[in-house]
């Protein structure tokens, strides 16, 4: 987990906060991306399932519906209807797909945690209305 962080670390050096969509497996992951000093935005996952946090989240941020949760909603759920961009977890596999008005959005698993080969982050970009999402694949 410190070689992860650390990679963590030197790519969210300019970010402004920062999000995860559940499944963190130990507390001593979200405490590690606590430290990086950014605001932190978690939802709950069902690795491990934790009410301390949110099913999901809903915020606007510049100019745009921004909403997560862990597991992926169906299509015809209002909630991420509402929403410009949804991003959620529990696939572990990357997703940028546009359906409707709403943008879904998954950057996967730094981990693979045997459901993908990627190991990926990502960092979503947002200002004035427009989102651009940036792949990171991890070494």
């Amino acid at each position: 987990m410190p070689t992860l962080l650390a990679f963590v670390a030197g790519r969210f050096a300019d970010v402004d906060e920062v999000w995860h969509a559940g499944d963190w497996q130990e507390e001593a992951l979200l405490d590690g991306l606590r430290a990086l000093g950014k605001p932190l935005t978690v939802v709950n996952g069902n690795a491990p399932d934790d009410p301390h946090y949110p099913m999901q989240v809903r915020r606007r941020l510049e100019d745009l519906e921004v909403g997560m949760v862990h597991r992926p909603p169906r299509r015809d759920d209002p909630w991420a209807g509402a929403l410009d961009v949804c991003i959620h977890g529990h696939t572990h596999r990357w997703r940028d797909e546009t359906i409707g008005r709403t943008r879904f959005i998954n950057v996967s698993t730094p981990t693979a945690a045997g459901f993908s080969r990627e190991r990926t982050i990502g960092i979503l970009a947002l200002d004035g209305g427009r989102a651009e999402l940036e792949k990171i694949a991890l070494p």
